[in-house]
This record gives C-alpha cells, sequence and structure tokens, in this order.
C-alpha cells in the first residue's frame, strides 16, 4: 500500500505515480502484489528509440564536418572558430534530447539546460570574446543564469504544488552551484560582485526557507541520495 501526500489517500498499487493527481507515491513495492488491471502495451513500437538515433547520428556527422572544415581552412584562419557552432549544436542536442523527449522532472531539465547554457556561453566569451568585454559570461550570465533557474524550479513547485521531495535534490545542486562565483569573486578571477552575491544571497534564502518549512524533507532526501 502506497500513500500520496498531496491527494492524502492510500493507493493499492506499485506503481510509481498517483492515479488522481500523477505525483510520486510514497512506500515500498509489494513483490507479491497483482495488479488488478493487465500493463497496457501499446499496439505500435513508439518512434522515440528511432528518433533519437536519427539526432544522435546528425550530431555527429555535423561536428566531425565543422572540425574538417575548421582544419581544412587553418592556413587562412588560424583561429577554432568551429568550437561556437558545435557548441551550439551539442546544446541543441541537449534540448531536444533531455527538454524535449526526456520524461525527467522538469527540475532536472531546467538544471541540465541552464548548465549547459552556461558552459556554451563562457566557451564563446573565452575563445572570441572581444578584449574590452571579455569576462561578461563569468561575471553576469553564469551567476544570473543559476539565479533565474533556482527562481523558476522554487515558483513552479510552489504554483503547480508539486511533490517538492523529488525536486530538492536539484534545488541543493544549484545552491552548491551559485557559490561558485563567490569563491571566483573572493579569488579575484570575478570582476563583478554584485551579480554572484545576488544568486549566492537567493539561493540562500530559498535553502532557509526550505529547511524551516520542510526539515523533514531535507533529511530524508540526504538518506536517499547518499544511501543513509
Amino acid at each position: 500500500m502506497k500513500h500520496c501526500d498531496k491527494c492524502q489517500v492510500d493507493v493499492n498499487t506499485n506503481q510509481e505515480y498517483c492515479p488522481l493527481c500523477h505525483q510520486t507515491l510514497q512506500g515500498e513495492n509489494d513483490p507479491d502484489f497483482i495488479e488488478l488491471y493487465p500493463e497496457y502495451v501499446p499496439l505500435r513500437q513508439e518512434v522515440l528509440p528511432l528518433t533519437k538515433k536519427v539526432l544522435f547520428f546528425l550530431t555527429i556527422v555535423s561536428i566531425l564536418t565543422l572540425i574538417v572544415i575548421n582544419v581544412l581552412t587553418w592556413k587562412n584562419n588560424e583561429n577554432i572558430w568551429s568550437l561556437i557552432p558545435i557548441g551550439s549544436i551539442l546544446y541543441f542536442w541537449l534540448i531536444v534530447r533531455y527538454g524535449v523527449l526526456s520524461k525527467q522532472n522538469i527540475a532536472f531539465k531546467f538544471f541540465l539546460l541552464t548548465t549547459g547554457l552556461v558552459l556554451i556561453l563562457n566557451l564563446i566569451d573565452r575563445v572570441h570574446g572581444v578584449a574590452e568585454t571579455r569576462g561578461w559570461a563569468l561575471d553576469y550570465v553564469t551567476p544570473l543564469a543559476f539565479l533565474a533557474c533556482n527562481l523558476a524550479i522554487s515558483v513552479i513547485i510552489w504554483v503547480r504544488k508539486i511533490n517538492y521531495r523529488d525536486y530538492i535534490f536539484y534545488l541543493i545542486t544549484i545552491k552548491v552551484f551559485s557559490l561558485i562565483p563567490i569563491i571566483l569573486a573572493l579569488a579575484g578571477i570575478i570582476k563583478v560582485i554584485w551579480p554572484a552575491v545576488a544568486a549566492f544571497g537567493a539561493a540562500i534564502f530559498i535553502l532557509l526557507f526550505i529547511i524551516f518549512f520542510f526539515p523533514r524533507s531535507i533529511k530524508d532526501e540526504i538518506k536517499k541520495r547518499f544511501h543513509l
């Protein structure tokens, strides 16, 4: 017997999600339990696996083509310009693979796509950035992107009343990432301080809010992730 925290009902099933609100059910599966309804078997094979393979093949071919062109034109232009389109292709792959086709929860998607965007923009800034403005990706984009991701996940959980236990891990991970700009600022690598301070301050506020209102969830999630 499993329990839905949102609906406050017990569900006699081994299914992972509540049939009423589709949130994750709490409890363990019963190995001797027999479902009343047979498992649904689709009549046609899903096209998603083939779609993923086609996208992956096109990604590899495009990256190899760009590298070859860059090498062949190196004498005329001694610049690794292929990194920008390659980075853009990889980010497009992330969007399609994990943003569209993936069935992961929305917090995972936000976190992965934000991290990918930060890496791509920092790569563009370092490789092809103008000397006078170089560092904008690290000074502004990195901390503010994680700030936006942090707030977006928090608002979605609050507004949609989603089971917050499934999202706490990603919120804590983003808070750890939000600490990186502060460390870089203290080391003198980041020149503009206020975006890093704003991102870290907001991350700490959200973390304290979760600890104050949902202390048991934090404890349960830590035990679950680290198998304590």
